[in-house]
């Protein structure tokens, strides 16, 4: 295990958006084994996503952990002070880890998880649109569904099972 401080090789976060747009992410490998890879991005500039109550430090580090086997993912968010500013879940799909990054299929939905238990859901609206157009398949629209299911159901669960995560490699 390397320390989070550590300056570890550059780790690339790949992600496909239903439209065709990848966008690609310098991360560090903080941990990988056969279930998880936890990677470690630390925000060069604050602000914080529109219409959401999370305001974010130039500094603040986000943890990303990514499950092949899983449809979501989740980043945890951290102020430069270590302090809690929110996780958030992504409905995934075709999750791939290997030695030089990780790469996934995004699948609209976001859920946003605050310090005070609540849970926001983003994106319905884009996702009832392109299941309207056709511009995501079937298949697709049920996996996101699926990933809906299991966030709202689990997320206290998972967001405890990250926390475990974090003491055991991150820190």
């Amino acid at each position: 295990m390397a320390p989070a401080d550590s300056h570890l090789p550059p780790f690339l976060e790949r992600k496909r958006q239903i439209d065709g747009t990848i966008h690609d992410y310098e991360t560090e490998l903080i941990h990988r084994d056969q279930t998880v890879a936890i990677v470690r991005f630390v925000m060069t500039r604050g602000g914080g996503p529109p219409r959401l109550p999370v305001t974010v430090l130039a500094g603040s580090v986000s943890y990303g952990y990514f499950w092949p086997r899983r449809l979501y993912n989740v980043y945890r968010w951290l102020s430069p002070e270590g302090e809690l500013i929110a996780h958030r879940f992504d409905a995934v799909t075709a999750v791939k880890v290997t030695d030089e990054g990780v790469d996934y299929r995004d699948l609209v939905l976001d859920w946003w998880a605050f310090p005070d238990d609540s849970l926001i859901e983003e994106d319905r609206a884009e996702l009832e649109a392109a299941i309207e157009a056709g511009t995501i398949s079937a298949a697709d629209a049920r996996l996101a569904e699926d990933a809906a299911y299991q966030v709202f159901s689990r997320y206290r669960h998972i967001i405890d099972e990250v926390v475990a995560l974090e003491r055991r490699w991150v820190r």
